[in-house]
Formats: structure tokens, C-alpha cells, sequence
């Protein structure tokens, strides 16, 4: 395995001092962790300390997303007064974590939109500098944290908190628990497995539509406990997290249980739209147990008025869903790529709004650009989804091309990567409408999880250029 295996402290030298860090200050601090490497394992905030840009890049997040809103109205939509009523029980069709934020920020709607806007700064300037603590060359280490910071400043994301709606909260609680995971497995120890635990609560409750994530979270933390307890390193912490990611979103799937009326209405609009237009699939569930109006009408508010079909919505429906899903999978995979992908269409073509799940272009509320053009269509262009699929495809062939370097640490922006995928796929196939509203959070989650593969394949070839330079032999 190559020496780059993860983050954490290299040698002092002048690029430390350059970069504002203490020289020897992380020589004294190394430690072995599961996922590989060298590392500083000192608590997060002490290390951070430490850099004096880090001060700075939390001034500049802050102050951005401040612009970015400042001024501006909260748009309010028709589902928006449904996060007025806090209810812990799970009987309302809202969780709690949107309205319990709303219930604490007093005053008018500007300050909700300031409110927003500020619990994003901090979520986005925690996962920079969680991230920054991941890499052993400096200047490396700085660009990685500030573009963090930038793609949290893009207008794809701080439209956001302009709009009285779970998105905003969604986005940072989001940013937050990929942090908490980077910690903890820089740091492997009770502390930062309880911060995970407690960062993973409020975002297990803020939408429904993440719970398909948060189980396959759940099985990869199962996964990596076994992992970890076989190489005899942490595993207990890895287990005691793996159980209570497991307990959590059991209990989060109990308290949605008790309120089924959004997905019954996601399931009634997917057969209206997906299932009766088509022959072949509509034969395939009639065979399957679904009923239809004996009217042989079969949109939306004829199967709303159906009784029978209501019990099936209420009953078997969802199983009968999965299965068709299971036993087609040309269908799962491929289906979706038309509204993942921005598509230019023909002059010969009727001109229809398109997705992008890939780059959503949904502005639910407004916000000012405040960083150069360039740079934010680079991170977060709306609509550009070519950017994101040729950043993806370079990002896999170099990891390729280096796989004889590559290091444990990859398994991390990987699997954050190839998560973020199976989100926006199960995204899709769980809903019809607002589909670029439900994309953001896997949107978003692939391009953390890009410019943290990147930034680690940058600072392996500067790794290797130094170790050859030194007069070792290349990696």
C-alpha cells in the first residue's frame, strides 16, 4: 500500500509554515486509524486551531452566505405552512427538525431566511475543515477545505434558504453528518462516535425521502464494524456506531409509519404516470394484485377516488412497487437517465422543463452569486450536467490509472460517491413530481464526494513527485 494511505500529519516543512501551521506541531500527534494512514488524531477543534487560514475561511463562509440572502424575501410555497406545527410523534406529515428550527428563530421571516443561511455557513465550515484534517500536504489540505466552502456559496445551494421549506435544513444537516463521519474515522473514539449519532438524528427526521439513504448508511456502518473488529483495530467504537445508526433509523421508519399520506400520494401520481401510460407495465401489476377503476380512467384523481385502489396504495402497493423494481432492473437503471441528465432538444421537439438531477435547476427561493462565474459553474452549475458527469469520469479513470497507489482512504469520497448515486436513482423511483427539489441533497453529496477523491489523488502524485525528487523510487 502506498504511503499516502490517508490524512493526517506529514513531516513539518516550510509548507507548513507557509500555510499558517505550527512546525512539529502534528509530529507528536500520529496515530494508525481503519481507514489508513499517518494521521493527526488530535480532537478537531484543537487541530484546527492550529491553522490560522482556518479562522479566516469561517469568517468568508459566513460572511458569503450572508450576502448571498441578505435583504431578500422567504417565498413561501403551498406545503411551506405545514412546517408551522412541531410535532415529535410522527402523526404530522412533516417531521420535526424543519419546524423545531423554525420554532427557534424569533422575529420576522428575514431572519429565518439570515437564520438558514447562517446554520448553513457553520455546517459547510465544519465539513471543510473535517475534511482539511484528511490531508498531509498543506497547501493541498487549504484547497480542498475552501472549495468545500465555495460549492456551499452557489446559488444551487443558498437559494435554499430563502424558501420556507425542509431543503436548506436538509443540505446542512447532510453536510454535517459527512463531517462527523470524517472526524470519526480520522478519530475513532466514543466522543466523535456520539457526535456522529447526534448529528444523524435531526437529519434522519427532516425528510422522509432520506430514509432509503440512511439504511443504506446504516448497512455500510454495519459493514465497516465487521471490517474493522476483524483487523483488531476500533472496533468497538465502529460496532457501538453501527448499532446505533441501525437503532436510529428503526426509529425513525417507526415514527414515518404512523403518517403514510405523502408516500401514498408519490405512489397513486408514479402508476398515473409511469405505470398506466405503458401496456407491458400496466398488464404486469393489474397481474400483480392492483386494481383500477371499473371508469378505466387512470389518472391521478381517478385513482384517488378508486376505494379499492386506495387499499392497495395503503396496503400491498409498495411491496408490489419493490418487487416490479427488483425483477426489471433494466427498467431501475436505465429509467431514470432522462431526468438525471440535461438533454438539448431538437428544434423538431416540444419544448418541456427538464430535471437534471445531476445539477438541479430548481430555484425555490433567490439568492445573489457571490463568488467569480467561472468557479461556481464549475462546482455547481444549474442545468450542467456535462461538468459533473466529465468531473466523474476523470475523477474514476485517474483512480484507475493509480490504482497500484491507491490507498484505504479512497473507500470513503468512493462510497460517498457511489451513494450519492443510488440516492438520486431511489429518489426518482420514489416520486415523480419535484424531482430536481428531491435530487439536491444526492446532488450535492456527489460533488463533496468529488473534490474529496480529488483532492486526495492530487496529493499522492505530489507525494510521489517529492518521495522521486528525494531520490526514492516512484510509487
Amino acid at each position: 500500500m502506498a504511503e499516502h494511505g490517508g490524512p493526517g500529519g506529514t513531516e513539518a516543512t516550510g509548507e507548513d509554515e507557509a500555510a499558517g501551521e505550527r512546525p512539529g506541531a502534528a509530529r507528536s500527534h500520529r496515530a494508525r486509524h481503519p481507514v489508513g494512514g499517518a494521521v493527526d488524531d488530535r480532537p478537531l477543534l484543537e487541530l484546527a486551531w492550529s491553522w490560522t487560514w482556518a479562522r479566516w475561511l469561517l469568517v468568508a463562509a459566513v460572511l458569503l452566505r450572508y450576502v448571498a440572502v441578505a435583504g431578500l424575501r422567504l417565498y413561501v410555497y403551498v406545503d411551506s405552512g405545514e412546517y408551522d406545527r412541531l410535532d415529535f410523534t410522527g402523526a404530522w406529515r412533516r417531521p420535526w427538525a424543519t419546524p423545531l428550527l423554525y420554532r427557534l428563530v424569533p422575529g420576522d421571516d428575514h431572519r429565518l431566511v439570515v437564520a438558514q443561511a447562517l446554520v448553513g455557513a457553520l455546517a459547510w465550515t465544519v465539513l471543510a475543515l473535517a475534511a482539511a484534517a484528511w490531508f498531509r500536504v498543506p497547501s493541498v489540505r487549504v484547497v480542498v477545505a475552501a472549495a468545500l466552502v465555495a460549492l456551499g456559496c452557489t446559488t444551487s445551494v443558498t437559494n435554499w434558504d430563502g424558501a420556507k421549506l425542509s431543503e436548506s435544513l436538509a443540505l446542512s444537516l447532510t453536510v454535517l453528518v459527512v463531517a462527523a463521519w470524517l472526524n470519526l474515522l480520522r478519530r475513532p473514539t466514543p466522543v466523535t462516535g456520539g457526535l456522529l449519532l447526534l448529528a444523524t438524528l435531526p437529519w434522519l427526521f427532516v425528510r422522509q425521502s432520506l430514509m432509503p439513504t440512511a439504511w443504506m448508511v446504516a448497512g455500510l456502518a454495519v459493514l465497516g464494524a465487521v471490517v474493522a473488529w476483524r483487523r483488531r483495530g476500533a472496533g468497538g467504537v465502529f460496532a457501538g456506531v453501527a448499532v446505533g445508526l441501525v437503532l436510529l433509523a428503526g426509529l425513525a421508519s417507526l415514527s414515518y409509519g404512523r403518517n403514510q399520506e405523502v408516500v401514498r400520494e408519490n405512489l397513486t401520481v408514479i402508476v398515473a404516470n409511469r405505470v398506466a401510460p405503458d401496456a407491458d407495465r400496466l398488464a404486469w401489476f393489474r397481474a400483480h394484485g392492483m386494481p383500477t377503476p371499473a371508469s378505466g380512467a387512470l389518472d391521478y384523481t381517478a385513482l384517488k377516488g378508486d376505494p379499492a385502489f386506495v387499499r392497495w396504495v395503503g396496503g400491498a402497493g409498495r411491496g408490489t412497487y419493490v418487487r416490479y423494481l427488483l425483477t426489471h432492473p433494466w427498467y431501475t437503471a436505465t429509467e431514470p437517465l432522462e431526468d438525471l441528465l440535461a438533454t438539448r432538444p431538437s428544434y423538431g421537439d416540444e419544448v418541456a422543463p427538464q430535471s437534471a438531477m445531476l445539477a438541479p435547476t430548481d430555484a425555490y427561493g433567490s439568492s445573489r452569486p457571490v463568488e467569480p462565474e467561472l468557479l461556481a459553474q464549475l462546482l455547481f452549475e444549474p442545468g450542467g450536467t456535462g461538468t459533473v458527469v466529465a468531473a466523474l469520469g476523470a475523477t474514476l479513470a485517474w483512480a484507475v490509472a493509480r490504482r497500484r497507489r491507491r490507498a484505504q482512504a479512497w473507500v470513503v469520497p468512493l462510497g460517498l460517491v457511489g451513494l450519492s448515486l443510488a440516492s438520486l436513482l431511489v429518489g426518482w423511483h420514489g416520486a415523480t413530481p419535484e424531482l430536481g427539489r428531491l435530487a439536491i441533497v444526492g446532488a450535492v453529496g456527489l460533488r463533496i464526494g468529488l473534490v474529496l477523491q480529488l483532492g486526495l489523488l492530487v496529493e499522492g502524485e505530489l507525494l510521489a513527485r517529492r518521495r522521486t525528487t528525494a531520490g526514492g523510487r516512484p510509487a
